[in-house]
């Protein structure tokens, strides 16, 4: 403990001479405030030591700048403090010492002693991590027992050891070289054997030594790449440059037990989405109707036909996106019929695919009703005089196998949106998406339970997020929305930029393009729209009189 540290516990002592004093006349109570500044001294101190010992277990500082890589030049000689046990009792003893061992790459920490050691037939060296040994962590126990191994745990012996390139992390060799005021290069995103990096431009005179450094300590990367652009093309994929290692951009990554193939320089893949292609799957029900309007290359299409055993409507307008998707379902071994693909912009996949699907499910609907309406009908109906209808003498027996498919619930749908930077200006294509069917006149409790379920998911500013994104919705619908509707987080993407997804169900009202716009009501307007359609229509009319 140096003099500044003892210093500064004396003038804190002296601040409150009274640590005890008494109060009410029968109890004593504690001053605790210098007690809680003496604990925010010692941690720091634990903190600024525990500093000074780890600048001995990083590359030298003769690294810094470099910008061509040179391996032999990260050779140091440190020394660990470190003990010897003899052979026959490392295996009873290492209950005591293994949570302290040094833990380096390629560094093993039961060492064979040097040639000229009287000792290095019997016993073997045990180096131990300096950071460990100075937290003062250890239980009373542990002290105990390394202490009858030799181990002066308060001031132990010290062992020269020779550590090089391979003995650093990716991260300390990085670290090493970048100037200090720079950030640290602490991630990359991992797509099969693809490491792909998003370097800032402080960091680019280093990008080819970072790509040989992360293409040295990782065996699984074949390739590492930089990317160069905002993805803003009509095919939402980037720009990107090879910085180390195979021109070959094609690989195959594993989701959720989904294999997806696909290549990396032409199409968009973003392993940190992972959560969330796993969060909608699990959401969805089985044997749903998906509508997936920017289906990429499957993320969300294949776990929701392979799992849930979902029809799945998937589109993606980049040729090499459906050509992956079509791949990817061969892979997948996903049954026939289970995903119908296409290669269509978004708004003629919403105004053709599902637009004509929704008309389908309807008609289906409205001939179950049918088919369910007649069959009550027979039941009460041609029964002859004197004779009495066995169905009204029990109205609890069970329906027949036929009248129970006729009354089955329709399957429920979803539509997913996922063009974060674009997805919201495609909500405009749902308005009206319906009013010229035939088939909706009285129909519109079946109309409702056709309707799909919408995730869209959209990019925001930090501040407001809620509130800037309902708006901008309301805007593309024209009009407000449902009073069930939602919105939550998915990812920060940037300091000042989230990630987010607005949830609801489409309703009569808009399909059929009948509702007012919100241009000509409160932008703010949150409406109820499970009242049915004619009777809010009344009441419009009678106020409309007042």
């Amino acid at each position: 403990m140096n003099f500044k540290v003892i210093k500064t516990l004396a003038d804190i002592l002296k601040e409150s001479s009274h640590l005890l004093y008494r109060f009410d006349r029968k109890s004593l109570k504690i001053d605790d405030r210098p007690l809680s500044k003496f604990r925010y001294i010692y941690s720091r101190m634990l903190e600024e030591m525990s500093e000074s010992v780890a600048k001995d277990l990083t590359p030298p500082l003769a690294v810094r700048g470099m910008t061509q890589l040179q391996r032999e030049a990260f050779v140091k000689s440190v020394k660990v403090p470190g003990f010897k046990v003899p052979k026959k009792e490392i295996g009873n003893s290492q209950k005591a010492w293994k949570p302290l061992v040094l833990k380096l790459p390629g560094l093993k920490p039961v060492a064979e002693l040097s040639d000229n050691d009287p000792h290095k037939d019997s016993h073997s060296l045990i180096l131990l991590d300096p950071e460990k040994l100075t937290t003062g962590s250890l239980s009373q126990q542990q002290v105990e027992m390394l202490e009858r191994l030799g181990l002066n745990t308060k001031k132990p012996d010290k062992f020269e050891v020779k550590l090089g390139y391979e003995n650093w992390s990716v991260a300390d060799v990085i670290r090493a070289v970048l100037p200090s005021e720079v950030e640290n290069v602490t991630s990359f995103t991992q797509v099969g054997h693809i490491a792909h990096l998003n370097l800032k431009p402080e960091t680019l005179p280093y990008k080819e030594l970072i790509g040989e450094v992360i293409l040295d300590k990782i065996p699984s990367v074949k390739t590492v790449v930089n990317k160069l652009n905002m993805i803003d093309n009509t095919y939402r994929n980037f720009s990107m440059e090879l910085l180390a290692g195979e021109d070959n951009f094609i690989t195959q990554t594993k989701e959720h037990n989904c294999v997806f193939e696909l290549d990396f320089s032409k199409v968009y893949w973003n392993s940190r989405l992972s959560t969330e292609h796993q969060r909608i799957t699990e959401l969805v029900p089985k044997e749903s109707v998906v509508y997936d309007v920017f289906a990429g290359v499957g993320p969300f299409a294949i776990p929701l036909a392979k799992k849930k055993c979902c029809i799945v409507y998937a589109n993606d307008l980049n040729p090499a996106s459906h050509a992956s998707l079509v791949n990817n379902v061969k892979l997948n071994n996903i049954k026939t019929g289970h995903i119908i693909d296409s290669n269509l912009d978004g708004k003629d996949f919403i105004l053709t695919v599902i637009r004509e699907d929704l008309e389908k499910r309807l008609k289906q609907q409205i001939d179950s009703s049918v088919l369910t309406q007649k069959s009550d009908s027979t039941d009460v109906t041609d029964v002859p005089n004197g004779e009495t209808n066995s169905q009204s003498e029990d109205s609890t027996q069970k329906p027949t196998q036929g009248h129970k498919q006729s009354t089955q619930a329709v399957n429920p749908s979803f539509v997913i949106m996922n063009l974060p930077a674009m997805a919201v200006e495609f909500l405009c294509n749902f308005r009206g998406i319906l009013k010229n069917c035939s088939l909706l006149e009285n129909n519109e409790t079946a109309l409702r339970s056709v309707l799909p379920h919408v995730y869209c998911y959209a990019f925001s500013p930090k501040r407001d997020m809620d509130t800037e994104l309902r708006k901008r919705v309301m805007e593309a619908l024209d009009c407000p929305l449902p009073s069930d509707f939602n919105v939550r987080l998915v990812r920060n993407v940037a300091p000042n930029k989230e990630m987010m997804c607005i949830s609801f169900k489409l309703w009569p009202e808009l399909v059929l393009d009948v509702q007012e716009s919100a241009k000509r009501n409160n932008e703010d307007e949150i409406v109820d729209f499970d009242e049915p359609i004619g009777k809010r229509q009344k009441l419009v009319k009678e106020s409309d009189l007042l």
